[in-house]
C-alpha cells in the first residue's frame, strides 16, 4: 500500500459537536483543516437529544443556529421522585434534536467553512513527530501541525500519547417510540428515585408524534439491575411499568435501543487534557456534566481549543506547555469551575436524596434553582451553591440532611 503524506494545520479526530464546530471555526480563520470520521452522516448516537438554553445561547454566538435541526421544544418539564410520590412541574424550557441532523449539519457547516471531510475513515493510529502529528487511518496517512481529540471515550487513541483523563464511568441506554396517547408533549420528563440501589434517571424527551426514552445511570447500577432482572429488556420493561407509561409499539422500539459510556467529569487533571500538538475537547476530555449533558461543553471547549489554536498556530508554539497556557487554562475558567461539584452532586443524590426532595416540597426558591439548573441557565457550581444556602437557612432541613448522610 502507498502512503501519500498530507500536511495540515490541525487534523480533528472525530466529527461529532466538538469536532465539527473546531473544525468549523478553524476552517473560517483560514487554516488548513482535515476532519476524520469513523461512521457516515448522518449515524446515529444514543443520546436523547437534548438542547439545553445555554447550548442554544453558544450556537448562536458561534454562528451554528438553524431550525434545520430542532424537531420539537418543550416548555416545561417535569421531575418525578417515584418512591417518594413527588412530583415537580417546573417551567424549564429546551429544544429538542436527533443527532442524525444535529452532527450532520455542524459537519456539512464546518465542510462550507473550508474543512476536508472524511466520512468513514476511523483512525488507527497517532503519533508525536519532531515537528508534527502523524495521524494513521484505515484508508491513508495524514500529518499535520497539530491535532484535536474530539472522538469521545473510551479513547485509546489519546491514551496512546498520554492523554488519559479519569472519568466517572456512566452508561445510558435510549430508544425512540411512539408518545402515549394521554402524554403532555410540552413537557419533557425526568424519573428519580425508581427502586433501591438506582441512582440516575429515566427519561422522556418529545419529538412530535414520538418521544426518546432512556435511562442514564452508572455502570455499578447496571450490574445491581442485571442481578436482579437478568437482562436489559426486562429492566426498561420493568421502569416503563413502574413509571406508568402506555408506551405502544415498546417491543418494537426496544429492538432498537443503543447504549454508550457518558463519561462525567470527576476531576480530570488540566495536563491530562494535552500533550505536544494535541489537545482533547468535548468527550474525549471528559466534559459532561452530573445529569448527562455534553452537547454544551462539546461546542465551549471547541470554541477555546479553535481560539487558542489561532495564536498559536500563527506563533509556532505547539508544546505541551504552551497548550495548557492558551487552552486548558480557559477551559479550566469557563468549564471546569463549572464542572468540579459533579462528584459532590452524585454524593449528595446518593446521600440526601430525602432531604432534597422535602425541602423542593416546601421552598418555590428551591423549585425556581432547580428550573434554572435543568435549563443550564446557572451553571452547576452555582446551583450547589444556591442550594447549600437555601437548606442553612432552615435549620430542620439542615438537621435532615446531616442525619441523612449518616444514615
Amino acid at each position: 500500500m502507498i502512503l501519500i503524506y498530507y500536511m495540515f494545520d490541525a487534523i480533528v479526530i472525530g466529527g461529532g459537536p466538538a469536532g465539527s464546530t473546531a473544525g468549523y471555526l478553524l476552517a473560517k480563520k483560514g487554516f488548513k483543516v482535515l476532519v476524520l470520521e469513523k461512521y457516515r452522516f448522518p449515524r446515529r448516537k444514543p443520546c436523547a437529544g437534548g438542547l439545553t438554553q445555554y447550548a442554544l445561547k453558544l450556537l448562536k454566538d458561534l454562528g451554528l443556529y438553524s431550525e434545520e435541526y430542532i424537531v420539537w421544544r418543550a416548555r416545561r418539564a417535569k421531575v418525578i421522585f417515584v418512591r417518594h410520590d413527588a412530583r415537580f412541574d417546573l417551567g424549564a424550557a429546551g429544544a429538542l434534536t436527533t443527532r442524525e441532523l444535529f452532527d450532520t449539519y455542524l459537519a456539512r457547516e464546518a465542510e462550507s467553512s473550508g474543512a476536508e471531510l472524511c466520512e468513514g475513515e476511523p483512525v488507527e493510529r497517532l503519533s508525536i513527530k519532531e515537528n508534527c502529528i502523524e495521524v494513521c487511518s484505515r484508508k491513508d496517512t495524514y500529518r499535520g501541525r497539530a491535532a484535536i481529540i474530539a472522538c469521545g471515550q473510551p479513547n485509546l487513541l489519546g491514551a496512546s500519547v498520554g492523554i488519559a483523563p479519569k472519568y466517572g464511568r456512566a452508561i445510558a441506554f435510549e430508544f425512540n417510540a411512539p408518545l402515549p396517547g394521554d402524554y403532555d408533549p410540552d413537557a419533557t420528563e425526568f424519573y428519580f428515585d425508581l427502586e433501591e440501589d438506582f441512582y440516575g434517571y429515566f427519561w422522556v424527551f418529545p419529538k412530535g408524534e414520538y418521544a426518546n426514552y432512556g435511562v442514564g445511570t452508572w455502570i455499578d447500577t447496571v450490574s445491581k439491575m442485571k442481578e436482579i432482572y437478568g437482562d436489559l429488556f426486562k429492566w426498561i420493561k420493568s421502569i416503563v411499568k413502574r413509571v406508568n407509561l402506555n408506551i405502544p409499539n415498546l417491543e418494537e422500539g426496544l429492538e432498537n435501543i443503543r447504549g454508550g459510556i457518558v463519561p462525567v467529569y470527576w476531576g480530570a487533571k488540566l495536563e491530562d487534557l494535552v500533550a505536544d500538538r494535541i489537545l482533547a475537547i468535548g468527550d474525549a476530555a471528559t466534559l459532561v456534566r452530573y445529569v448527562g449533558e455534553g452537547i454544551c461543553y462539546a461546542l465551549k471547549s471547541a470554541q477555546i481549543a479553535a481560539e487558542a489554536l489561532e495564536v498559536l498556530l500563527e506563533e509556532d508554539k505547539l508544546s505541551k506547555k504552551d497548550l495548557l497556557e492558551r487552552y486548558g487554562l480557559r477551559l479550566r475558567r469557563e468549564v471546569l469551575e463549572e464542572l468540579k461539584v459533579t462528584p459532590k452532586i452524585e454524593k449528595a443524590m446518593r446521600k440526601n436524596l430525602h432531604t432534597i426532595v422535602e425541602l423542593l416540597k416546601e421552598s418555590s426558591e428551591a423549585r425556581e434553582l432547580l428550573t434554572k439548573m435543568i435549563e443550564h441557565n446557572i451553571g452547576d457550581n452555582e446551583y450547589y451553591e444556591e442550594f447549600q444556602k437555601i437548606i442553612m437557612r432552615r435549620p430542620k432541613f439542615l438537621l435532615k440532611a446531616l442525619l441523612d448522610y449518616l444514615h
